[in-house]
């Protein structure tokens, strides 16, 4: 088509010649190659346009859907009037072919119609240099954008020259302050607070009274993004001198946190808005979170089914009512009959086994979406695990009642405790607080909260709940009231810290349960000065450090080792906690046996074993397994059939181990692959790496119970 380049076509109903021009945006290799423009009702064409001065902008649809120009097809319907001018190009001769072919049509995702753009006279913000204030405050680091990798991004958006429309032809919003202000045929727009001041700024232009002035508010209102980006100081009183008092208080903000998907729609409006009306910027540093998916990772949206209403997930809520609920949302218009069939398949396959969506509470939905690392591009969010945590809070509340009930029997005391009072375990429990306390301070300084919530539920969970509380039982239970009293110390100290921890997290959960802890006015552990509960606000690093005691934390850790080591074997042998065998231990580390003897109350205790004695040859109807070089387990069978539990236990063993070397010889395949290294983000070779380390880590426990 070269030879036609700049040349003229008839149009045989507007009885004009139109312009022919060459632009890159045609695919040539789509049908004929060459395409028709209507500038005034396609986004694409009015770009083309916007290119070549010799297209002029000619709306042939009204906002009633019908046709203005033309006599011949004016007042149609565009639907009518497309199908009459088919038959009347055939009727003309000059109808070629017709032919289906694939196309791209806006659908309104309500109505189900096809939308055909109209052009619109609109308001408009120059952006240019604006955007040239915000891209240098982060390149000057004035402005900080976590995580890093988003800077890109910003620098895409405020490199974009193009205009800003501000201006919606909606019922709802913030209407524009825009008034048409005129006289006899003079007409000026004035922007201004009320009427009155456009009048009088009107004046001025038209050389009038004000008075003699017609007035007229342009009814659109702005662009919600617009309203949006005026927030953080519109929210403070501004730009009302008299109500200033919070915005020179509270302005700027120290940090902002949001999806990385409104960069530019949001943070990039809010900073240039800021800098233009404050000579600010509103915030001095931005955190990105991710998207929200579903637990198989699918962005949630309508099309897809699988939107998760937060409150059902704090409240709860069954089948039925999920059902009556999606079907509601129908009947509104909010969900079309597809999106409504899928939304319930979707819960018939993720809700039907606990019959709906279980109570979480707003402390266990904030404490999982917090245990996900926020700063990936997507956020998995699980109901299993949401309802795991809210177990968790459960497990807190038993815990501070052990605590309260422990401290009501305990015995009267002659003499003063002191810090060397503390036990084997107290000070065991006391250096895990520490390193707690010092990972949650680092991870809330580098906003990975998930690094946060996850010490804090180990430490409270695993390690006080699982191991500490168990190991108190004895000493409240037995006749040293000393041991009674350096527990009762510490777990003060321990739940009152790690509460304290968990108050960003769980709210409402801390705020109920730290004026229930109990405490000692001359607590060993911590004096508090100031009457129970208000040594401090938050638990900091420097408190603690003087408990860090990484030597007895390496003899817990191989006790423990041991219990677990015993546990796996019974769990293999199928021999059950209400059955309580022999251990004999085969041991050369004199600590470890010291240890264990010392001990041996709350290690047959949390082992559910009848005695434990050192031993190198132990009788028969005994199962190995080797801890260490220097130290092997047994532990003994009971049953009636022990030769049957033996074989089970080995073909039990042999096929997890088959099983666990297939899968990673596939995950070792991967990592070994360039292609896999080249393509896969990043985010998803992280949960391989730690598939691999973990299925390694499994794979020696059973090989070490063989």
């Amino acid at each position: 088509y070269r030879h036609l380049a700049g040349k003229r076509v008839w149009h045989p109903f507007r009885n004009e010649t139109l312009p022919i021009i060459k632009d890159e945006f045609v695919d040539k290799k789509v049908g004929t190659g060459a395409v028709k423009i209507t500038p005034a009702h396609s986004k694409v064409d009015y770009e083309v346009a916007k290119k070549n001065n010799s297209i002029r902008l000619i709306q042939v649809i009204d906002e009633n859907g019908r046709m203005t120009t033309s006599d011949q097809f004016n007042g149609l319907k565009r639907y009518e009037c497309r199908q009459l001018i088919l038959e009347t190009l055939d009727n003309l001769g000059l109808l070629r072919d017709a032919k289906p072919h694939p196309m791209t049509l806006p659908i309104c995702s309500r109505s189900g119609g096809i939308i055909d753009h109209l052009p619109k006279e609109q308001w408009f913000l120059s952006c240019s240099k604006l955007n040239e204030k915000a891209a240098a405050l982060v390149d000057k680091g004035h402005l900080v954008i976590e995580p890093a990798k988003y800077v890109k991004y910003w620098q895409n958006w405020t490199g974009n020259d193009r205009d800003w429309c501000i201006s919606r032809q909606l019922w709802w919003g913030h209407q524009i302050p825009a008034y048409k202000c005129k006289v006899d045929r003079n007409v000026v727009w004035i922007a201004a607070q009320n009427e009155q001041a456009a009048k009088v700024e009107a004046s001025k232009v038209l050389r009038t009274l004000p008075d003699l002035i017609k007035v007229e508010r342009d009814p659109d209102v702005l662009d919600t993004w617009f309203s949006s980006g005026i927030y953080p100081f519109a929210a403070l009183g501004w730009p009302d001198s008299a109500k200033e008092k919070d915005f020179k208080k509270f302005y700027p903000l120290d940090l902002l946190a949001t999806g990385h998907d409104i960069l530019g729609f949001w943070v990039h409006r809010m900073v240039i808005l800021g800098l233009e009306l404050t000579d600010q910027l509103p915030f001095k540093k931005v955190l990105l979170h991710g998207v929200i998916c579903d637990s198989k990772g699918a962005k949630m949206s309508k099309s897809r089914g699988n939107v998760i209403d937060p409150i059902d997930v704090v409240e709860g809520i069954n089948m039925e009512n999920l059902k009556d609920k999606t079907k509601e949302l129908h009947r509104n218009g909010i969900l079309s009959l597809t999106e409504m069939d899928k939304a319930l398949a979707y819960h018939q396959a993720n809700f039907m086994q606990t019959k709906g969506i279980p109570e979480c509470g707003v402390d266990a939905l904030r404490f999982t979406l917090l245990s996900h690392d926020i700063k990936s591009h997507f956020v998995n969010f699980d109901i299993a695990m949401c309802h795991s945590n809210k177990l968790f809070g459960n497990k807190i509340w038993q815990s501070v009642r052990y605590t309260q009930l422990s401290y009501s029997k305990l015995p009267a005391l002659s003499t003063e405790i002191t810090k060397a009072n503390l036990t084997y375990f107290d000070k065991w429990i006391l250096s895990r607080m520490s390193d707690m306390v010092e990972t949650v301070n680092k991870s809330m300084d580098n906003y990975e909260f998930h690094l946060a919530t996850k010490a804090i539920r180990t430490f409270m969970y695993n390690e006080c709940c699982d191991i500490y509380l168990e190991a108190t039982k004895p000493g409240f239970a037995g006749k040293d009231p000393v041991k009674a009293y350096a527990h009762a110390h510490t777990l003060s100290a321990v739940l009152n810290t790690s509460l304290r921890c968990l108050a960003p997290f769980m709210v409402y959960l801390t705020e109920e349960l730290i004026p229930k802890v109990p405490t000692f006015s001359n607590n060993i552990i911590f004096n508090f000065k100031d009457g129970p509960n208000k040594y401090y606000d938050f638990p900091f690093r420097e408190h603690f450090m003087e408990w860090k005691d990484s030597a007895i934390e390496k003899q817990v850790d191989r006790f423990m080792n041991t219990i677990y080591l015993v546990r796996e074997l019974k769990a293999l042998y199928n021999i059950s906690n209400k059955m309580r065998p022999s251990i004999y231990i085969n041991n050369l580390d004199e600590t470890l046996r010291t240890d264990i003897q010392s001990n041996q109350e709350v290690f047959l205790n949390l082992s559910r074993c009848s005695d434990v004695a050192f031993k190198s040859d132990p009788e028969k109807n005994y199962v190995t397994a080797v801890l260490d070089k220097n130290t092997e387990v047994n532990v003994e069978l009971l049953g009636e059939d022990v030769e049957l539990a033996i074989f089970a236990a080995k073909t039990k063993l042999e096929k997890k181990i088959q099983q666990l070397n297939e899968s990673l010889s596939r995950l070792e395949a991967k990592f070994a692959s360039g292609h896999y290294l080249a393509n896969a983000p990043p985010w998803a070779q992280a949960i391989d790496k730690e598939k691999l380390h973990s299925k390694k880590k499994e794979l020696e426990q059973l090989q070490r119970l063989m």
